[in-house]
């Protein structure tokens, strides 16, 4: 069934018509993920037997005749953005990050009405009020509910706390709020509602992967503004974070290195190798896997046929074709003319 709802007319831009949207009724699943198999889902929740649906997913209090929620979900790697419009209603507090199986950090930002976040034991309990561009940086795993008492339009950006962007897990407190003073929080709401104008499910992978990237960099950004340290090791953390979004713009310089990124933050080389000791990937190796990421991406991607791979090369910061060739055949066992030749066929 395809219906024009009020989720399509807002999302929509004036400027360029979008294709009509499938609105799929009802689902068990995760409201706050696309459906499985798909990047991009648009699913409505209305009335009692709906209401039974999401609950079942999500912990909800509400009125059951009235109950109404519609949601865009999109996935750009591992992270989940959604647009909800929904009517009075009360997520409870749990500990199991939203429905997922990984540790989970949401951030939310409110686009019209007012909700109230709450984390504690009745008596004893914190308690943060969201109005109109106003948001949030919510730990999955500490028990915070949702509470609106009138209609609400928010975006909700779900992203798993292992995720590199974060430099580590963020130790912050359960819940944070941050103003509509705060430019990162207000950016981040419209792009995230650009990209859910998108015709998402055409986007090349190399253009999915340049999207994914601004993504990561404004959510890296914000979460560094809001986070509230906890911890002893949260400096280190949050310089992490930085050191990650600079990569991500930056892996494109041929000169990009630990010693020239150690110069770009006034610190010593062997500062920055401290920063990552005991991380999964040292700065050498995040800034290698960035630029294979990047290289193999437009191996992969038709717009990309007749690029030579010189040409690669610039673009990804590998500087030669020859450090091309040998960093893919390192990461794949396969050659770069091989893996295109391979992604052509399909």
């Amino acid at each position: 069934m395809t219906v024009t709802t009020e989720l399509d007319r807002t999302v929509r831009t004036s400027a360029t018509p979008s294709r009509p949207k499938t609105l799929h009724q009802a689902s068990a699943n995760n409201p706050f993920e696309p459906e499985p198999g798909t990047i991009v889902s648009v699913r409505e929740w209305r009335g009692e037997e709906d209401y039974a649906l999401f609950n079942n997913s999500v912990p909800t209090t509400a009125r059951e005749a009235a109950f109404h929620v519609q949601a865009r979900t999109a996935r750009f790697g591992t992270i989940d953005v959604s647009y909800l419009v929904h009517g009075p209603l009360r997520w409870e507090a749990t500990t199991e990050n939203w429905g997922r199986q990984d540790k989970t950090l949401r951030l939310l930002v409110v686009l019209d009405g007012e909700i109230q976040l709450q984390h504690g034991e009745p008596g004893h309990s914190e308690s943060l009020a969201l109005r109109r561009r106003e948001g949030a940086l919510v730990l999955g795993w500490e028990g915070v509910s949702y509470t609106a008492n009138a209609p609400a339009r928010v975006v909700i950006i779900d992203i798993p706390a292992e995720h590199d962007v974060l430099g580590g897990l963020a130790d912050t407190a359960p819940v944070v709020g941050g103003g509509n003073e705060s430019a990162l929080l207000s950016a981040l709401a419209a792009f995230s509602l650009d990209l859910l104008r998108q015709d998402i499910d055409n986007l090349t992978p190399a253009v999915r992967a340049q999207v994914t990237d601004s993504l990561e960099s404004l959510i890296s950004g914000t979460v560094a503004t809001l986070a509230v340290p906890s911890g002893n090791d949260w400096n280190r953390r949050s310089q992490r974070m930085h050191v990650v979004r600079y990569i991500a713009t930056h892996y494109a310089d041929p000169q990009l290195g630990p010693t020239t990124l150690a110069a770009h933050l006034g610190m010593s080389k062997r500062s920055l190798q401290r920063l990552f000791e005991g991380e999964k990937q040292s700065v050498s190796q995040l800034i290698q896997n960035k630029r294979v990421d990047q290289v193999l991406l437009r191996l992969r991607d038709p717009r990309y046929a007749a690029t030579s791979l010189d040409e690669l090369a610039v673009l990804t910061g590998f500087g030669s074709a020859l450090a091309l060739r040998r960093a893919v055949q390192a990461a794949t066992g396969q050659t770069p003319s091989a893996l295109r030749a391979e992604a052509l066929s399909r």
